[in-house]
């Protein structure tokens, strides 16, 4: 059993977390790929349906709000963005998967129009009209037609067909073109070949054997030094080629790679597992080893980057979409606490994620404890603010009364027994929370809201100033086995200290790190 946060946040204790989650806005079955304009502010989600036409939705990046909805053709494959970001290529195979009348349909490379998002040309393609990429000048549009076993060049000027250049097997993986926009790297869907062609000779010039039985994508570093290969047969490996020779290898990774995006620098990889558990791997390029994974939700296909190197945008099965927020890039999230301070990372998640909204003035007040009510906020937040609570007309705390700050918060709290409040029927929220007081809070939100076993008490605390029977005596145990807290470094806890805001931070990371396994 492991714990992860309900709703829209999730973090590895490497620093990655999604940061906002979108539902899908559109009946669809598989999505390939999605485009994200060049300021970050506007994403591009194909929905794929294989018997009627697809459509592409235009959603503002920050909350998810669909802008526009452009229909799509037969079987709406992927979609790519002119450099500039005013047309948009929308790649429809015409494939009705209909067993009595299958693939009959020609394919349709659609150019919209993104300031109107209109669809100004249709392009009549071989059947099973594949994948698209666009020459580093946008010049030209290359397609891999998997029914008519060709790439075609889209001279984007005119939306004409220049040339279709047979390749051998079957092009259905995606097209890659290299940086000097010299060369194609189109992947056999079948015998797991790559087919290189030369864009100014027009032909085949070379087929690299690999040791990938099958591939569904193809991406080039930003150097163009090395090709990588997803959606192998067998799950778990990564292909690999070095441009310059041609030769080839393969990686073991856990899970199914289906999909990878580079940071700026091209030293870090990010390898989309997608398989129902839904993890990014985060590939050191030069050791070829995973340095971090963390999840990122059920069965992501497609994954890009943001031109600024800020952010992952990561298309699920279904087309929901992710955003992960690459705050190892050093996001900070409150003007006192900088890049380098005790516990960064945490505290940038804690503002970045809008679990806190630290003062008006900007910063975070580390140092300070965290009172009652705040506490009540985080949790609320972590939970992804619960729509459906209804906060009571009468107060469950007699110093708490509606219209305080908080009392949404600090009701759905009580509401479910995340806290009991005092003997005397008090809340106290401007009161500081002790640590043991924040141990017991974790322990109830992790088995009520993010499905936790109950943990049995040990009979040795793991501190020397907790004792069997103390107050909390489980929840502190609980909290030490789960590596949530490490105490002091005298052995200590200090149950009735006060808990400063940049260990709330840390606890609340920690607690949300879905790959950590709950102690029993």
């Amino acid at each position: 059993m492991v714990v992860g946060v309900p709703g829209p946040l999730t973090a590895s204790p490497d620093g990655y977390w999604v940061s906002a989650t979108f539902p899908p806005a559109g009946n669809s079955r598989f999505t390939p790929s999605l485009a994200v304009d060049s300021a970050g502010s506007k994403i591009y989600v194909p929905h794929l349906l294989y018997m009627n036409p697809g459509n592409v939705t235009v959603q503002d990046a920050a909350t998810g709000a669909v802008e526009a909805t452009i229909p799509g053709a037969m079987g709406t494959l992927g979609v790519v963005l002119s450099e500039d970001g005013t047309r948009l290529y929308i790649a429809n195979s015409g494939n009705t998967q209909n067993p009595r009348n299958q693939g009959t349909g020609p394919g349709i490379v659609q150019v919209v129009d993104t300031r109107t998002n209109t669809v100004t040309a249709s392009i009549e393609t071989d059947r099973g009209g594949g994948r698209l990429t666009l020459s580093p000048d946008g010049r030209t549009l290359f397609g891999a037609m998997y029914e008519g076993r060709n790439v075609t060049f889209i001279d984007t000027a005119s939306n004409a067909i220049t040339a279709k250049v047979p390749v051998p097997g079957q092009p259905g993986g995606r097209v890659a073109v290299s940086p000097d926009g010299g060369t194609l790297y189109v992947g056999d869907s079948y015998a797991g070949g790559i087919n290189v062609v030369s864009v100014a000779e027009r032909r085949v010039v070379k087929v690299i054997e690999t040791g990938c039985t099958a591939n569904s994508d193809l991406t080039l570093n930003p150097s163009g030094s090395r090709l990588y290969i997803t959606g192998c047969v067998y799950p778990g490996t990564l292909g690999i080629v070095d441009t310059a020779t041609m030769a080839s290898h393969t990686i073991p990774l856990t899970g199914a790679p289906s999909a990878v995006a580079f940071g700026l620098d091209g030293n870090t990889a990010y390898v989309v597992d997608g398989s129902e558990a839904g993890r990014v791997l985060v590939l050191n390029v030069a050791t070829e080893t995973v340095t971090a994974a963390f999840p990122v939700g059920r069965s992501p296909q497609g994954i890009v980057i943001n031109r600024d190197g800020s952010a992952l945008w990561v298309v699920h099965k279904g087309s929901g979409v992710s955003r992960v927020d690459l705050v190892e890039n050093g996001w900070q999230a409150f003007t006192d606490v900088p890049v380098g301070a005790p516990f960064f990372h945490e505290i940038s998640w804690l503002g970045n994620s809008r679990i806190s909204t630290g003062f008006p003035d900007g910063s975070f007040r580390q140092l300070e404890p965290v009172q009652r009510d705040a506490a009540a906020a985080f949790f609320y937040r972590l939970a992804g603010s619960p729509s459906w609570f209804v906060p009571p007309a009468v107060s469950p705390f007699r110093d708490l009364a509606p219209g305080d700050r908080f009392y949404k918060e600090i009701t759905w709290l009580a509401s479910q027994r995340i806290t009991t409040g005092y003997d005397d029927g008090t809340f106290r929220p401007g009161t500081p929370v002790t640590r043991e007081a924040m141990a017991a809070f974790l322990y109830r939100y992790a088995t009520t809201q993010a499905g936790a076993p109950a943990y049995a008490a040990p009979a040795t605390a793991p501190f020397s100033d907790v004792r069997p029977g103390d107050a909390f005596h489980r929840e502190i145990s609980w909290a030490a086995a789960a590596g949530i807290t490490n105490g002091y470094g005298d052995g200590t806890f200090r149950p009735s200290t006060p808990v400063l805001r940049e260990a709330t931070a840390a606890f609340l990371y920690r607690l949300t790190n879905p790959d950590r396994p709950m102690p029993r």
